[in-house]
């Protein structure tokens, strides 16, 4: 069921936010990015525009070890522009690592403004809304490396 994602209904869905699952794929890169994810996430409100999700769980590629995973990922809502900013905090709070900020592009779908360059690699990003679920869709192109990583996110 397709509804009116305005800034304003995607914060409170990001607010609500428990639970993440994550397949990951990589179509002949050979980067090994294939696996599903499963875990939590703990939303920290810091204020009205800036929300931390502290995701953790496990990483279980085709064959081998499950593996442990932490990230804290820091989303921004910028109202005036009407934007998201999503950033990867991996090197702490003072250092973000800026991914991509987001825009409403359809009644419930906001995709990245511009891709975020990584060395030789562009990633770029969808998030849409589907019955009540966040669906993030990641998309990584470059020379050496072609993956997706669809993210649900579940209250």
């Amino acid at each position: 069921m397709s509804a009116n994602l305005d800034l304003t209904s995607l914060w409170g869905s990001l607010t609500a936010v428990t639970t993440l699952t994550f397949t990951a794929q990589s179509f002949g890169s050979g980067s090994g990015w294939n696996g599903t994810g499963v875990g939590t996430v703990e939303v920290e409100s810091i204020d009205d525009q800036t929300l931390l999700f502290h995701e953790a769980g496990n990483w279980s590629p085709p064959e081998g070890k499950s593996l442990r995973f932490t990230n804290v990922y820091r989303w921004r809502a910028y109202s005036e522009q009407k934007q998201l900013r999503l950033e990867h905090l991996r090197f702490g709070n003072a250092n973000p690592v800026y991914l991509f900020d987001l825009q409403q592009t359809a009644g419930d779908r906001w995709d990245s403004i511009e891709p975020h360059v990584c060395s030789e690699d562009l990633y770029t990003a969808t998030l849409r809304l589907e019955n009540e679920t966040l669906h993030l869709d990641w998309t990584v192109k470059g020379k050496t490396k072609n993956e997706r990583i669809s993210y649900v996110y579940e209250q």
